[in-house]
């Protein structure tokens, strides 16, 4: 029987876009997991500005930038408190960094990443001075939204729990403790939220973009970083021991949670390559992933930052596939 006219382009359409959201499957499962915790904006607006960095000369990219883009002025004039002006703010100037250095150098996207985050931070701290803001303002403002927002969650909890007197207990420790974390590492959260937002905003361009400039987004075994990178590491922590420094305490603390963060990253990566050396497939790495997640956290965390660690003096992937001289 005779197709109905104009129903072959959508059929067409549709099945382009089930055969591409079968290849990188994985990426949107990435990026859907990424949009439960921090704004889409954070992927959207870097994933627009790449592609019109490449001059948009396809309709999948001409309709890719529209929705980005569209998606992320609809954020970036949407009101809100300090907090959300210094994301909005660090959005903006990441992004720009991040296009320029893509375009102008190449490297690594993890080293791009990490010049565009540290970018935004210095640029967001004198913005703050400019407008006559401080740090204790902005911690207060993290403090008064998260605040809000975990007391609506907890009158959620506490109906949950019948109201008991523990469940009430119980609630009060984790509102108290969620708040002083975010408001004291929220430059931490937002560099690691900026950091996986715009890699996965370059892995989408490259999935996107007929012809992608600069490296695009390693596989996961592959992922290390210069090791000189490190010393960020041992000033912080000189910052903590030195007494003398103390007042510089709380900004060493969030540097060295982003530094763990891609010490862990390297660690698991190392552990990712390993298991695949032995010949499991990737399937075996993600169910002791899952495992390890669910039932030793912290362990496994702190296994995966020494990992990292050990990794970046000794190169362990490359000692594993060298051949021994005889």
């Amino acid at each position: 029987m005779q197709q109905p006219p104009g129903r072959e382009p959508r059929d067409g359409v549709v099945m382009t876009v089930g055969r591409w959201l079968a290849r990188y499957r994985l990426l949107v499962l990435a990026v859907v997991a990424y949009v439960i915790f921090a704004p889409a904006a954070l992927i959207a607006l870097p994933l627009a500005a790449l592609l019109v960095m490449t001059s948009l000369r396809s309709p999948r990219e001409l309709v890719t930038a529209a929705i980005a883009g569209g998606l992320s002025l609809a954020w970036l004039m949407d009101s809100g408190g300090l907090p959300d002006q210094a994301v909005r703010a660090s959005a903006i100037i990441a992004t720009t960094v991040y296009v320029t250095v893509s375009w102008l150098v190449r490297t690594s996207v993890i080293h791009r990443c990490l010049i565009a985050a540290a970018g935004a931070a210095a640029s967001v701290a004198l913005l703050l001075v400019v407008l006559g803001s401080s740090w204790g303002e902005l911690q207060w403002w993290v403090e008064h939204q998260v605040g809000y927002a975990a007391r609506v969650a907890s009158q959620v909890l506490w109906m949950v729990g019948n109201g008991s007197a523990s469940t009430a207990a119980s609630i009060d420790t984790w509102i108290s403790d969620s708040v002083r974390f975010m408001a004291d590492y929220f430059p931490a959260i937002g560099a690691i939220q900026l950091i996986a937002g715009l890699s996965l905003a370059t892995a989408l361009y490259h999935a996107v973009a007929h012809e992608p400039h600069g490296p695009g987004l390693k596989r996961l075994r592959d992922f290390r970083f210069s090791e000189h990178l490190g010393w960020a590491a041992i000033a912080g922590l000189a910052v903590i021991l030195i007494p003398k420094l103390a007042v510089a305490k709380l900004a060493a603390v969030n540097l060295l949670l982003v530094m763990g963060m891609l010490y862990a990253l390297r660690g698991v990566a190392v552990a990712a390559f390993g298991i695949q050396l032995l010949g499991a497939g990737s399937g075996m790495f993600t169910a002791l992933a899952m495992v390890a997640a669910l039932l030793m956290l912290p362990i496994a965390l702190a296994g995966a930052i020494l990992l990292g660690v050990v990794d970046s003096g000794l190169d362990l992937r490359r000692r594993w596939t060298t051949p021994r001289a005889s």
